[in-house]
């Protein structure tokens, strides 16, 4: 006799504890973030016309949200890419620019909260730490710049390309595949999120760079030379197949999506390069302005969007090479937590702790970190080295190019969510429970600034 089977119901399926665990936490920070917009937007009558479209654009300052609108009416080609205005055509078809900007206002902020248990999924898979990545997303959807994603911008849709790019990296390097056909079905995937990441956000230059970056991280560790507890590889064998094949994924992907835009640049306007020649006409040159290290001046969280890549490749590199030692390193910190007050100014404390460090020692803590054995098969993941020099190109692009402000450049790392892969990775490899409190500080000090943020887009004031 047959055995017969049946379906376990859909709810069944949410019943499950990790679901159920992840649909929670999603809730919860999504509730945090809706608590804080409403209570702004509802203090400010102002604010809620402005989020609802109920004025005139010309009433209220959209920036972005009105230029994305005005494509989406009549596509053009700008330094602005094109998926975006015409998800918001395609979708609601406006007759208006107020009807662009109102739906495209509540969309991005449906497609943000939405993604929040992709986030946490996704993210969980990576850092391979449910905590850590609880932590993770906290700090990426109740930060200052996660206001982006709810007003209409292409944040919202470019987070979520990004999760589900993450997300098929991170399978394609992990998985075994059963077949051929699976596995190319994966890589089609990835080829296809790619294109649209291209199509939604300049990637091109950003994708080479981490495409560089990660690649030679991984044949130094692979040679031999960051790594003296495996036999070394002949360098023609450093790089496996697989990662060849997502790095060959990802650069056709970018490739293709920029060029697909650039083609219809080419055809409207006669120039294949023209979104990179509209930032020149901004003013964007390339340079070294070394006062933007100390002022930034636009908001100081864009300091915060320079020196944390910066501070995290910078570990990450260092972290590498202490496994090479055979003893367990230490890590200096500051005994007084008073002092932490000076990360006010990021380059204030890196100079107070070197400070300290050499002349006064007493003041500081030596922690002995855990065992360093798996640093290197864990922070030498594709997944991750991408995630991190992908979010902190966009920092140094930011410091390169932009000629008297760093505007935008906490908007550009912190508003997505490879910069919050690159920060859990360097917490969760080092396990030291002084750093995840601190960054538990920075995350509830991030809801303040989220609030404020919110204020100011009800006053009509600069967001970053």
């Amino acid at each position: 006799m047959a055995k017969i089977t049946t379906r376990r119901p859909l709810t069944a399926k949410l019943a499950h504890p990790m679901l159920r665990n992840l649909w929670v936490k999603s809730a919860f920070i999504a509730a945090i973030y809706l608590a804080v917009q409403f209570s702004v937007l509802g203090l400010n009558p102002a604010g809620w016309s402005k989020f609802w479209g109920l004025q005139p654009p010309d009433v209220f300052q959209y920036w972005d949200t009105g230029i994305y609108a005005q494509l989406a009416l009549s596509p053009a080609c700008t330094a602005f890419y094109p998926l975006w205005p015409r998800l918001i055509q395609w979708l609601s078809a406006p007759a208006s620019l107020a009807q662009a900007v109102r739906f495209s206002t509540l969309f991005s902020e449906v497609i943000f909260l939405g993604s929040l248990p992709i986030a946490l999924f996704t993210i969980e898979k990576i850092l391979t730490h449910k905590k850590m990545a609880f932590l993770a997303v906290f700090l990426y959807a109740l930060g200052p710049n996660a206001i982006f994603h709810s007003i209409g911008y292409t944040e919202s849709v470019f987070g979520l390309l990004s999760l589900i790019f993450l997300l098929l990296i991170h399978t394609i390097e992990t998985q075994k595949f059963r077949s051929n056909i699976e596995a190319f079905g994966v890589c089609s995937l990835l080829l296809s999120t790619t294109i649209f990441l291209s199509l939604a956000r300049p990637v091109l230059m950003q994708s080479g760079f981490a495409l560089l970056f990660s690649l030679v991280v991984i044949v130094t560790v692979r040679v031999g030379f960051l790594n003296n507890t495996s036999p070394a590889l002949p360098i023609t064998q450093a790089i496996p197949p697989k990662i060849m094949a997502l790095a060959g994924v990802i650069a056709t992907g970018s490739v293709v999506g920029y060029s697909l835009y650039g083609f219809y640049c080419w055809q409207t306007t006669g120039d294949f390069l023209a979104p990179f020649h509209a930032q020149v006409e901004w003013g964007r040159t390339v340079g070294f302005r070394p006062w933007l290290l100390l002022f930034p001046r636009t908001l100081l969280i864009d300091l915060y969007g320079l020196y944390t890549p910066a501070l995290v490749v910078t570990v990450l590199m260092w972290m590498l090479w202490q496994s090479r030692r055979a003893q367990r390193p230490t890590l200096a910190l500051p005994k007084y937590r008073w002092l932490y007050g000076f990360l006010i100014h990021p380059l204030a404390f890196t100079g107070l702790v070197l400070w300290l460090h050499h002349v006064a020692k007493r003041s500081m803590r030596l922690i002995q970190l855990p065992d360093t054995s798996q640093w290197i098969p864990y922070l030498g993941r594709f997944s991750i080295l991408f995630a991190i020099s992908f979010s902190g190109v966009h920092s140094l692009i930011n410091f390169l190019a932009n000629t008297g402000n760093l505007y935008s450049t906490s908007r550009h790392f912190f508003g997505t969510p490879f910069a919050f892969i690159g920060i859990g990775a360097i917490l969760t490899a080092l396990s030291l429970p002084q750093l995840t409190r601190l960054t538990w500080v920075f995350a509830l000090a991030g809801v303040g600034l989220l609030l404020e943020q919110w204020m100011s887009y009800a006053s009509g004031g600069w967001l970053g």
